[in-house]
């Protein structure tokens, strides 16, 4: 009976070794067949690609991407840093960032196995394949960018450089994203927009001058300022079809450079209704340098001694003393260094995170001294050295011949506790670790069982205990033990520390020791946009992305789960999977369905204006996380039944003189809606004030009362083209007709108004009309011309001799009034002589029915005839006549007569005539000068009912006295 109990016992105890075996020695990784990614576009990593030795079990393991290996994700980037084993089809993905020159990448990553006391940890390698893609949006042309000289320019970017094949739809917005800072692209060039001024011979300078000083000009030039015609790029952001024409251009400017360099963009295909990215895509447009010659690989620096001296157990940096290296076409802070043979013994670490061993860092690292050698943790007597190998690749991946670094760790003579291993803990979020002798070691050359460790500073999401109880100090037999517990507070932190003092009773020193903590899926998502949804009675309306979004902590923000707890009482949350397809309720939703704008609400066509639904969220951990409710308010606009209505007895129609302003009232506009008040019920002026029935550029304008200092006419008056029914009613609402004068005719003028209320209903068309009624106001415009007898003979006065014209008067209505006589002939009207006091009409003169007779006399000296009265026609007050009105005479004259007509007046008599012997010497005499030519000023005032003015002149031979 005992011989097979012990057999089974022994299998068992094998299987178990064979177990602890495994766990110790085989990989956990199961499955990693890498990844395939077309050139410029993203891929998502699926289960069939990488799988585990790892049960299924949420937070039992974490992949993390390692960042600080620069020679890993070269040209392209696994996001998040941070997932979970058995990740979801859509939540990790690997970005190609467009370059053409590497046909693969590598990803560096770590897989951390937890259990309830021990962490597993293992690296590995995805490779990554580019392909040329089938299919792309961004297309290369037929013609190249070329720069034709070193610091030339470039031809423009346009449709035959690149091209943008994309399905244009209305809902999709396409941008280019330039990127030269965070791409470093061009690498010796910038864009420019322009054209460059040529550079002008000065004096007898050759012409090969020219051309080396426009050279030296641009080599100098470090800004926009001395750019000579030419402006730099400087929007990072522009539509695709603007980037076409824009004309940018690659200045070069960086000489010696390769023979090519490169534009880096992104394009991004946006959906305008939810406002998330449809789809995007990278590429490198390639510029042909002549001049430049083929990429030289890096050298290193014979200025560095590319030997290290280590302490033994102490953690050593490198510096650009010991190794570094240079490139003509690379700036050293692009530089990468890979470690092609490590160390026998120690390693190669970055002190971000000095447990763990590095195979590449950058020259900015090595510069600033965060790169360094942690020495094996085992003691000599002799010193020991090690070689490490490494291989320098410039910007553009091409790399140097390999470099030896020679490491020479010598025997430390010290009493004092030294560290000799710290590799520091991993744990997860909440958890709690023993701090093994594997993670810290101590030597101590005196007695290490006397030497004591003391917590002095860190902590600080976590506490430390020692054998179970709280403690501040502990021995080295407590380490090798496993009684010093690190426990995780469980709050949402990635990093903690704690500082030591290691003492042995004579000697001491600080170590920090740190503690690395990898998050857990244990928060809930929640809700950081909830915006009002708006919908119109009756109506569907698109659930957006920006309207209503959720993010998580510790899971991709696209796989949160909307849970309908409570449904819409007056809708439903609805899902049309695309364009043309029937849509169906659902309960639940996805975030990445509303940034594929494939979720609607779409109210039933209750009578009711507000409406909700509420909704849990929640993750896809085992079990999920779920969130407080929250709720959605859904406003109904309801949509009117009626149109807007207008009210019986509003004529439209106005009546004004043309010398006034007059406001709109609600007796000319008025209109009513049954669910807007009068504030939300906007005119808009469609057409402005128009003659119909002929064109004129002034046919008034309506303006607000409050934007004028004086409710008069005044073309400075701002034009109104928006008014509400509120403004009307309250005679805020003015019109002003023509600034000009109309004329003597009423004149019909129409604006076409349209009405629109908050719902956006709007009725188009609205006529009103306008009569402005002419004034008169304005005097009488007459011009006189010399008429010539013949001494006894007789002439008609026509048009030709008497110009009589009024702006807003018919020509019926101008008359003329005899008011003295001739002296030296007759005037006939009709045949029958003109009496004074008489009128007639410019129809009179039209028809030459006004002629002149000139008696037969002797006087054949006289300097002023019949003929010649009408010599000066005054028509503004405040007129100053002077001879430079009236005919130059051969004799001085002795007589003025001046006679005023008052138009509107028939009857009134003319003012007696100024003598000049009495009132000329009395009045004027110091302005009248007799020489044979007389010239003469005479400033007569008069109101403004004294319409025109008449000058008559008569001469004599006698002079005056």
């Amino acid at each position: 009976m005992g011989f097979p109990g012990h057999t089974l016992a022994f299998s068992l105890l094998v299987v178990l070794l064979l177990l602890l075996t495994c766990k110790s020695l085989c990989s956990l990784v199961k499955v990693n067949k890498g990844l395939k990614v077309k050139r410029g576009q993203s891929i998502y990593l699926q289960e069939e690609d990488l799988q585990f030795h790892v049960p299924a079990q949420k937070d039992v393991c974490k992949v993390e991407v390692v960042l600080n290996e620069p020679i890993t994700q070269r040209v392209g980037k696994l996001v998040p840093q941070v997932f979970d084993c058995h990740y979801l089809s859509d939540e990790v993905k690997y970005v190609h960032n467009g370059c053409p020159l590497l046909k693969e990448d590598t990803i560096k990553l770590r897989l951390y196995s937890f259990t309830e006391t021990n962490t597993y940890m293992e690296s590995f390698t995805l490779l990554v394949d580019i392909i040329a893609p089938e299919c792309n949006i961004i297309n290369m042309g037929p013609k190249f960018l070329q720069v034709s000289e070193l610091y030339g320019i470039s031809n423009a970017i346009d449709g035959n450089v690149v091209s943008f094949h994309y399905e244009r739809k209305p809902s999709l917005e396409c941008n280019i994203h330039l990127r030269p800072q965070e791409a470093h692209l061009p690498a010796h060039g910038k864009l420019v927009t322009g054209v460059p001024e040529r550079a002008t011979k000065r004096g007898d300078e050759p012409e090969s001058f020219i051309y080396l000083r426009q050279q030296l000009a641009r080599a100098m030039c470090a800004s926009e300022d001395c750019l000579k015609g030419l402006k730099l790029v400087t929007v990072n952001k522009v539509s695709c079809d603007d980037f076409l024409l824009m004309g940018i251009k690659y200045q070069h400017i960086d000489p010696p450079s390769p023979d090519v360099d490169y534009i880096a963009i992104r394009l991004d295909l946006k959906d305008t209704r939810s406002g998330s990215i449809y789809q995007s895509e990278q590429g490198w447009i390639p510029v042909r340098i002549a001049g430049g010659m083929p990429n030289q690989p890096p050298k290193p620096s014979f200025m560095s001694m590319f030997i290290l001296e280590v302490d033994q157990f102490i953690l050593t940096p490198l510096s650009i003393a010991t190794l570094d290296a240079e490139d003509e076409e690379t700036p050293k802070q692009l530089l990468v260094f890979n470690i092609t043979k490590h160390p026998e013994e120690g390693f190669i670490t970055h002190l971000s995170d000095h447990t763990r061993p590095v195979s590449s860092f950058t020259w900015l690292d090595l510069n600033d001294m965060l790169i360094a050698y942690q020495p094996p943790n085992s003691s000599h007597t002799q010193r020991r050295n090690y070689e490490v190998e490494i291989e320098v690749y410039d910007f553009f991946f091409v790399n140097s011949s390999p470099v030896t670094i020679h490491t020479s760790v010598r025997n430390a003579e010290t009493n004092a506790p030294r560290v000799s291993w710290n590799m520091g803990l991993t744990l997860l979020e909440g958890q709690s670790r023993p701090i093994m002798w594997d993670q810290l070691q101590i030597v101590d050359n005196d007695n290490l069982n006397i030497v004591r460790v003391v917590i002095v500073d860190g902590l600080q999401h976590g506490h430390l205990t020692v054998r179970g109880g709280k403690g501040f100090m502990f021995t080295i037999n407590d380490i090798r033990a496993g009684v010093v517990c690190y426990h995780h507070d469980d709050s949402d932190s990635t990093k903690d520390f704690i500082i030591f003092r290691i003492t042995d009773g004579h000697h001491q020193t600080r170590h920090k020791f740190p503690i690395k903590i990898l998050p857990k899926d244990d928060s809930p998502p929640f809700l950081i946009t909830n915006m009002l949804v708006e919908v119109s009675e009756g109506q569907t309306t698109l659930l957006r992305g920006s309207t209503l979004k959720a993010s998580d902590m510790d899971s991709s923000d696209d796989n949160i789960l909307f849970n309908i707890t409570r449904l819409p009482q007056a809708g439903e949350v609805m899902k049309i999977p695309g364009p043309g397809l029937s849509g169906y309720p659902v309960s639940h939703f996805l975030q990445k369905d509303l940034s594929q704008s494939i979720m609607y609400y779409r109210h039933l066509g209750n009578e009711v204006t507000d409406d909700s639904f509420e909704v849990v969220l929640s993750d896809f951990h085992d079990p999920p996380n779920f969130s407080e409710p929250q709720v959605i308010v859904v406003h109904i606009e309801s949509v009117p039944d009626q149109p807007l209505k207008e009210v019986p007895g509003s004529t439209r129609y106005l009546v004004i003189k043309e010398t006034q302003v007059a406001h709109i009232t609600r007796q000319q506009l008025h209109f009513v809606d049954q669910e807007s008040p009068d504030s939300e019920l906007t005119y808009t002026v469609t057409t402005p004030p128009f003659y119909p029935d002929h064109y004129s550029p002034d046919a008034g304008r309506l303006f607000l009362v409050d934007s004028v200092p004086k409710f008069t006419k005044d073309s400075n008056t701002p034009v109104l083209r928006l008014f509400t029914q509120h403004a009307v009613n309250f005679m805020k609402v003015a019109y002003m007709p023509p600034i000009m004068d109309i004329g003597p005719y009423p004149r019909h003028i129409q604006f076409i108004l349209s009405l629109t209320n908050h719902l956006g209903k709007t009725v188009t068309g609205l006529c009103f009309n306008i009569t402005v009624v002419p004034v008169d106001n304005q005097p009488p415009q007459v011009v006189t011309k010399p008429l010539t007898v013949d001494e006894g003979g007789e002439h008609f006065l026509g048009p030709e001799h008497l110009q009589l014209s009024d702006i807003d008067s018919v020509p019926e209505a101008l008359h003329l009034e005899l008011q003295r006589e001739p002296k030296r002939g007759l005037l006939y009207l009709g045949g029958h002589p003109l009496t004074l006091g008489q009128n007639f009409t410019l129809q009179d003169l039209m028809r030459r029915k006004v002629r002149s007779d000139i008696l037969k006399t002797s006087h054949t000296k006289n300097c002023c005839s019949k003929g010649h009265e009408w010599k000066c026609m005054v028509s503004q007050p405040n007129q100053l006549i002077n001879s430079k009105h009236l005919q130059r005479f051969s004799e001085p004259l002795n007589y003025l007569s001046l006679w005023i007509s008052r138009l509107h007046n028939q009857n009134s008599k003319p003012q007696k005539s100024l003598d000049t012997q009495s009132s000329i010497s009395t009045h004027i005499k110091e302005t009248i000068l007799l020489y044979k030519i007389v010239f003469f000023e005479l400033y007569i005032v008069f109101n403004a009912s004294m319409t025109i003015m008449f000058l008559f002149l008569i001469g004599q031979q006698t002079p005056l006295a």
